[in-house]
């Protein structure tokens, strides 16, 4: 009888393990398709702030490549110009610091406003003689891309003061504030 007692004892104990193992399996497998809700809706922010920055890998890619295209072939032609090249003007003698660049198909320019006095940091503007530096405004300058200061509307610019190997102005017009912005020397002529 004791033998017996002790058989349905180990019997009874392994179907309870077998229970409780398929018990925590159950729990297990349900969990796994679910998500706690803050979690998850910070998962569906996370994801949407991603895609709308990175729409397409692929696509971003891309563009980043035709980009890096543009602006090698452009500084290539630039260079091998040489000293044949537009530069802007600025007329210190009249008392108008108005900085104004005329394009001259025959000579190249590409000229970038920097937002501080690196050439690494953020482009603001662009004057290029370039179609593909100035349409639709690829390198998404925040005061645009120009042929030559004539197209830029009601935005004008004026010369402040040479910082090292840049040229520090200022963009007024267009109802926005005066925006400081820099020029390499090098761009730019004193009359």
């Amino acid at each position: 009888m004791l033998g017996q007692l002790v058989s349905t004892k180990t019997e009874n104990d392994r179907n309870m393990r077998k229970a409780i193992y398929i018990l925590g399996l159950v729990i297990v497998i349900s969990a796994c398709g679910k998500t706690n809700s803050k979690t998850e809706n910070k998962l569906k922010s996370t994801a949407a702030d991603t895609t709308e920055k990175v729409i397409n890998p692929a696509r971003a890619t891309v563009e980043l490549t035709r980009l890096d295209s543009i602006e090698k072939a452009n500084n290539k032609s630039v260079i091998e110009s040489g000293d044949d090249i537009t530069k802007a003007y600025v007329s210190l003698t009249d008392g108008d610091s108005t900085i104004y660049l005329t394009a001259n198909i025959r000579q190249d320019h590409r000229i970038i406003g920097y937002a501080t006095p690196d050439t690494k940091s953020e482009r603001l503007l662009l004057l290029s003689l370039f179609t593909d530096d100035v349409e639709k405004n690829p390198f998404g300058c925040k005061l645009g891309a120009y042929y030559d200061t004539s197209g830029m509307g009601d935005l004008t610019l004026k010369y402040v003061s040479t910082t090292g190997n840049f040229v520090k102005a200022v963009a007024v017009g267009n109802g926005d504030t005066p925006t400081s912005i820099y020029f390499e020397k090098k761009w730019i002529e004193f009359e």
